[in-house]
């Protein structure tokens, strides 16, 4: 399972960044890394049972493979599991109706990251 996080319109903030200096690059990027963790933690609350996805936990391995991957230089973020039976979490099975906490956390956590973000570009 892989959320990705993009920023929109790339072009526009690449021509924003390059008219401003270094610090707006570095602001961008931290904006962009605490805005993955926000999501992670999210997802994570969501499969501890703390949000209204039914709990997915039992041994805590699932819990703790949820990890963080950004690519600064794409201005892109990843949050995901490498396990082998994550999708079957997330979308179900025939038998079993899946929890979706990947999709549900992004949605919850849409706004929130776009206002870290924000409040980064700020500072600028």
């Amino acid at each position: 399972m892989v959320l990705n996080i993009e920023v929109k319109g790339l072009s526009d903030v690449r021509k924003f960044i390059n008219s401003k200096n270094k610090r707006a690059t570095m602001l961008v990027k931290r904006g962009l890394s605490r805005g993955a963790i926000v999501v992670q933690g999210e997802v994570k609350d969501s499969i501890a049972g703390n949000r209204a996805e039914t709990k997915s936990v039992d041994t805590g391995r699932f819990l703790n493979s949820v990890e963080i991957n950004v690519k600064l230089s794409a201005l892109s973020a990843r949050i995901f599991s490498g396990l082998p039976y994550v999708n079957f979490l997330e979308y179900g099975t025939s038998s079993f109706v899946g929890r979706k906490h990947f999709s549900n956390s992004a949605n919850r956590t849409k706004q929130k990251v776009a206002l870290v973000i924000q409040n980064e570009l700020n500072k600028i």
